[in-house]
């Protein structure tokens, strides 16, 4: 009975001494957290000693350093935005063998951080759209009435037509005259505009019905076979275009084919196709062909009849605009949304071109331009300088933001009434918002007011109030940035400094709590542990008492 107990016992210890050293090993974890919290707690007191000695930086320093033109209109965060600019053509290419001095000089090493690019110069003498280039030229003078990078290159996309049907017209004078389709013609990419259907190898049309498919429907084919038919091959085609794009004074002009399928060396500017279209538009069968709404191309040998309709929505009557009289759109993954137009109205003949837009903003663009075109013209509104204020503002009331100084601009989101941000300059009507982390827009003038600057705060230069209207619609719901999360994140950054002191203190005491947890979850689990394991061995031992008795 005493070896049985002693057995008992002796087992006891040695489960008591497991429990203990299991203590200690989920203890070591737990303190040596608490030890490395502690060392770095003194790091942060120490470098918030070092920091606090120098003066903090306004932000709206910040802002006012930054380029509004490089800054105008917000960026996609969720898709990288395609580069539209062609590289410049005219620069010599550098050698890649090292020359004697290069091998002598040992290499650097890469730096963790690349150096930032220079901010692209802008030349702005007008509105600031959403196209990233324009041109709008007084064409009976050729004079420039408002502009953005007018002479830097770009793709066209499927504005090349105008150029190829100018061609065309200058060297058929039967265009009743038929063309067969060819292979080279036919296999062109796939998912570019063609006839519906497309036309096939050996499909037999007219020069007239092709030139129809190509202006009104942009068919991709149909210019590829137009231009073997005039000078037998593609390239043979594309040198005749480019002599005739410099007779015009198209300098910065480069066609690869005739049809404008992306190519690296297939490139123009907003000067240059301003030229061109005015060129073509001289050409009274071209304006007949222009000006054509529908088409309908007989039955072929191939297919049956194709409707053609205009694709450039200010001729078709989708988009109303004034005295349009001539035109031609164009569209790439690499050129974005383009726009030839030729007007005439109001005794002025504009022809105007808009590059890289995009889908939700080419049209109101080009209202945009032809706004301040014939405004200016008219004297309807005045050149305007901007005026830097780099103040502050308060909305009066709920105000629209554009992308540009315009009731036409396309819409940003709403600044709302009660709430303060900077401008940076005036506009003449029109206030230039900053919006951070967004851009800059631009709200009307009349519903801003600008607050002094001892009512300003110096810690940020964005004031949100306490409590704020909402939206008086679903619309402006839905359209206002302002009011979305990504704001209600913004307004937390940007509280007054008084609250900032107490919330840093919150997370100082949330810290230290933390810190206690980690130390001692560990060896109350193990205690309960070993208090769990006495009771059993307590209550199994109980029982085989009894049974003894």
């Amino acid at each position: 009975m005493m070896e049985r107990r002693g057995h008992v016992s002796m087992k006891y210890r040695k489960t008591i001494t497991a429990l203990l050293f299991a203590l200690l090993l989920a203890a070591r974890p737990a303190i040596a957290y608490a030890a490395e919290m502690s060392s770095a707690s003194q790091e942060e007191t120490v470098y918030a000693g070092e920091s606090g000695s120098e003066p903090s930086q306004n932000p709206s320093e910040q802002d006012t350093k930054e380029d509004p033109a490089s800054s105008a209109g917000p960026q996609d965060t969720a898709v990288p935005e395609t580069d539209t600019t062609v590289p410049d053509m005219t620069e010599p290419a550098q050698s890649t063998e090292p020359s004697e001095q290069e091998t002598t000089i040992p290499e650097e090493t890469p730096t963790e951080t690349e150096p930032e690019p220079p901010v692209e110069v802008v030349e702005l003498n007008g509105p600031d759209i959403k196209g990233k280039t324009y041109c709008v030229i007084n064409a009976e003078t050729d004079e420039i009435l408002i502009s953005k990078d007018p002479h830097k290159r770009m793709y066209p996309a499927s504005t090349t037509k105008v150029m190829t049907a100018l061609l065309v017209l200058e060297m058929i004078d039967d265009l009743d005259q038929t063309l067969t389709f060819t292979k080279s013609a036919v296999n062109i990419d796939p998912s570019s505009s063609t006839l519906g259907p497309k036309a096939s190898v050996g499909e037999v049309m007219t020069v007239k019905d092709a030139l129809y498919g190509m202006l009104l429907s942009s068919a991709n084919e149909c210019g590829a076979m137009l231009g073997e038919f005039v000078a037998g091959s593609e390239e043979a085609f594309a040198a005749l275009m480019n002599a005739r794009a410099e007779k015009i004074g198209a300098y910065d002009t480069h066609f690869v084919n005739a049809y404008g399928i992306h190519h690296p060396d297939h490139y123009t500017t907003a000067y240059d196709l301003c030229l061109i279209l005015k060129e073509a538009m001289k050409n009274p069968r071209y304006r007949k062909l222009n000006q054509t709404v529908e088409y309908r191309i007989p039955k072929t040998n191939k297919s049956g009849e194709r409707l053609c309709v205009m694709g450039h929505a200010m001729l078709n009557g989708s988009v109303e605009e004034r005295g349009v009289i001539g035109g031609k759109t164009g569209s790439t993954p690499q050129a974005g949304r383009c726009l030839v137009t030729a007007v005439d109205r109001d005794g002025l003949y504009t022809v105007s071109a808009l590059m890289a837009s995009d889908l939700s903003n080419y049209y109101k663009d080009e209202q945009v331009l032809l706004e301040y075109a014939y405004g200016y013209h008219n004297r309807m509104i005045p050149p305007v300088e901007w005026v830097e204020t780099h103040d502050f503002v308060k909305a009066a009331e709920t105000v629209k933001l554009r992308y540009s100084p315009s009731l036409l601009g396309a819409e940003y989101g709403a600044f709302e009434k009660g709430h303060t941000l900077e401008r940076a300059g005036i506009y003449g009507d029109w206030s230039q918002i900053i919006v951070e982390g967004a851009g800059v827009f631009y709200a009307y003038s009349d519903y801003v007011t600008s607050l002094q600057p001892e009512k300003v705060p110096e810690t940020t230069p964005y004031v949100w109030p306490a409590e704020t209207e909402e939206p008086t619609s679903e619309e402006e719901t839905s359209e206002s940035a302002l009011t979305s999360p990504e704001t209600e994140e913004t307004e937390k950054r940007t509280a007054p400094a008084e609250s900032g002191s107490s919330t840093e203190e919150e997370d100082v005491n949330a810290n230290q709590v933390l810190d206690i947890l980690m130390i001692v979850l560990p060896v109350v689990i193990i205690l309960l542990l070993a208090l769990i394991w006495v009771l059993v061995y307590l209550r199994h031992r109980k029982r085989r008492r009894k049974r003894r008795k």
